[in-house]
């Protein structure tokens, strides 16, 4: 074995601190239930996990062991049923089989139980002596998978199997092993490069599970056609890594997703002692991704969400991902992110933190001021209490919202008008309105949602000012986009310049948390439309004005106000929109012009609210 986790100080640690101790009986206690339940077999199809959504408000349902056939809404109430929910269901259930298996082993490694190696061989012989018999169904065949439902969801277990194999490793015999490569693991890693097509999130978790695989098992061929071939562990950080250091798809969730598959292959590389070449510059490039999505945190602890993710991204969202590179790297900004991602819960952490944990204080937060990304189209800007992002072009089509030159706005840390990310690709909300342009912080034009794939053009950034002047052409057929952004004390100015051949009917979005509040006299809008997610603005009404106006979002203890230069033929549409489910709104603004070229001219400013006093 050649893996340096020190047993003994994890001991050490489950015995002295509250939360280890915590987490160590819960994890055995779900362990054994687990053990004492398990059941599976290949004919339990496992269908599509974006399936689980509610049939009647879209929102996440919960997943419940106890509860294959019901499955119930957190968000609504309701109690929902059909076949796919249940096979989705399965998918969840071999997920957290999987996972199961590295949870036995890190059991054993503390307190030696022959039930948990029993476990492992149990989950192992399923799959390898009946590999054959399983028969899932992807939404496309250009996702299948064998265990699971997707060959992502495949490679996602094969790994975590992987991983707490080696952990154990010294418990199986060398035929053992032998034959779980031969039947499982090589058998997986054939199907992971047969699906290895292009540069994306997918095929850095199918590579890395091959290149794993090799690696773990010695395998020479599979470690040269996983790292060194086509859509290779190399080709997919080359082409597929900005020189900032973004996953180029432009997500904060699809960035992390496709960090967690490298983190497991460098710890897998470590393990077991493994060189190659080209590992430095992998680590490298792996190293300054995490680098990069720190220059984008809020100071509160929330990444922005621009393009397909989960709602609300926060950094112990991705503490697995943490903890492993603070094992990795011995890197400042990831150590003292590490330290950070305990703070608002002190007793939190899991299986992770149990094995890599940094233990320092997490003192102050790195500053890094403000940052822009010229190969990534994004940007934060900061003064000291006041930050805003924004994301000025796309790099690829692929998980992409139609959204350029969308913001988001925080203000003591708080963000207050946030990307809505993606409640779930099965949800009518994610098709009728994350996915389209009104649902953003950016302007639409003639009723349309974003078409082109622009690039960004930086014409102005000075970080000491906070100000950024960023441009993108085409984002219409004829119609251009400018947008200058400086931060103050409280507040950020914002001029949107639109210019078009023509005239448009131009609508510029802006949502934010809180009351909204307008002193404006407003009258009732039956509809703003049908399509295009026009048709879920809700509880519409309007007021028309040529001069300078303002409204104010109300939040606990403070109020953001919204304030716009005047300009001739102006329409301020008040909405109410949905956000991850149908059961929770925000509140937003339209304001419409028709002009072929017109600009936007915005502040917005954050103020405390003064105590009443008593008496």
């Amino acid at each position: 074995m050649t893996h340096a986790i020190d047993w003994d100080s994890i001991r050490t640690r489950v015995r002295r601190e509250e939360w280890a101790s915590v987490f160590h009986a819960m994890m055995k206690a779900e362990l054994e239930g687990w053990i004492a339940s398990y059941s599976d077999e290949p004919r339990r199809r496992a269908g599509w996990g974006h399936d689980y959504n509610c049939q009647a408000c879209s929102g996440r349902l919960r997943f419940d062991l106890a509860s294959p056939h019901v499955h119930h809404c957190p968000a609504c109430g309701r109690a929902n049923e059909g076949v796919p929910l249940d096979e989705a269901w399965n998918n969840k259930y071999r997920g957290r089989a999987n996972q199961q298996v590295l949870a036995a082993a890190v059991a054993h490694c503390i307190e030696p139980d022959e039930r948990h190696l029993a476990y492992i061989r149990q989950v192992l012989d399923l799959y390898a002596n009946r590999y054959d018999e399983f028969d899932n169904r992807a939404v496309a065949m250009r996702f299948q998978g064998k265990i699971m439902n997707q060959h992502l969801d495949d490679a996602v277990g094969m790994m975590t199997i992987m991983l707490g194999l080696e952990l154990v490793r010294e418990q199986f015999a060398p035929e053992e092993l032998d034959r779980y490569h031969r039947d499982l693991f090589r058998r997986e890693a054939d199907l992971f490069d047969f699906f290895a097509t292009r540069i994306y999130n997918i095929p850095v978790w199918i590579k890395c599970a091959e290149a794993m695989s090799g690696v773990l098992f010695g395998d020479d061929f599979l470690v040269r056609r996983a790292f060194h071939g086509k859509y290779g562990v190399l080709d997919q950080l080359r082409r597929g890594v900005t020189a900032d250091g973004m996953w180029y798809e432009g997500s904060v969730h699809y960035h992390f997703y496709s960090l967690r598959p490298l983190c497991y292959l460098l710890l897998a590389c470590r393990w077991r002692g493994f060189e190659l070449p080209e590992l430095p510059e992998i680590r490298r490039t792996v190293e300054g991704m995490f680098e990069y999505s720190l220059r984008l945190l809020f100071g509160g602890g929330q990444f922005p969400n621009p393009n397909d993710a989960h709602p609300v991204l926060r950094l112990e969202d991705y503490g697995a991902q943490y903890e492993c590179a603070g094992a990795l790297f011995d890197n400042g900004p990831i150590r003292r992110a590490c330290a950070r991602l305990y703070e608002r819960d002190p007793q939190g952490g899991g299986l992770w933190r149990l094995l890599f944990g940094q233990e320092a204080q997490a003192g102050p937060a790195d500053d890094f001021g403000s940052v822009n990304h010229a190969a990534s189209y994004t940007a934060m800007l900061r003064s000291r209490d006041t930050e805003v992002f924004v994301k000025y072009g796309s790099l690829t089509r692929l998980h992409v919202h139609p959204d350029i030159m969308n913001i988001e706005l925080a203000f003591e840390g708080e963000v207050v008008a946030a990307d809505l990310g993606t409640g779930g690709y099965a949800s009518s909300l994610f098709a009728e309105w994350q996915r389209l342009t009104p649902a953003h912080n950016t302007v639409a034009v003639d009723m349309q949602s974003q078409k082109s794939l622009a690039d960004g053009i930086v014409e102005k950034f000075d970080a000491e000012a906070g100000l950024l002047r960023v441009a993108a052409k085409g984002i219409y057929d004829a119609v251009n986009y400018t947008r200058e952004l400086r931060v103050g004390e409280s507040q950020v100015d914002d001029r949107f310049r639109v210019t078009a051949l023509g005239e448009h009917l131009l609508d510029w979005f802006f949502y934010c948390l809180g009351d909204l509040r307008c002193p404006w006299e407003t009258e009732p809008v039956a509809s703003l439309g049908e399509a295009e997610g026009y048709q879920h603005l809700l509880d519409v009404r309007r007021f028309c004005t040529d001069d300078d106006w303002h409204v104010d979002f109300a939040l606990e203890g403070r109020t953001v106000r919204v304030a716009m230069a005047g300009v001739p033929g102006t329409t301020v549409h008040l909405v109410s929109s949905y956000m991850d489910s149908t059961e929770h709104r925000r509140p937003g603004l339209m304001v419409r012009r028709r002009a072929e070229a017109t600009s936007f001219d915005t502040r917005y400013t954050c103020r405390r609210d003064r105590p009443t006093q008593e008496g």
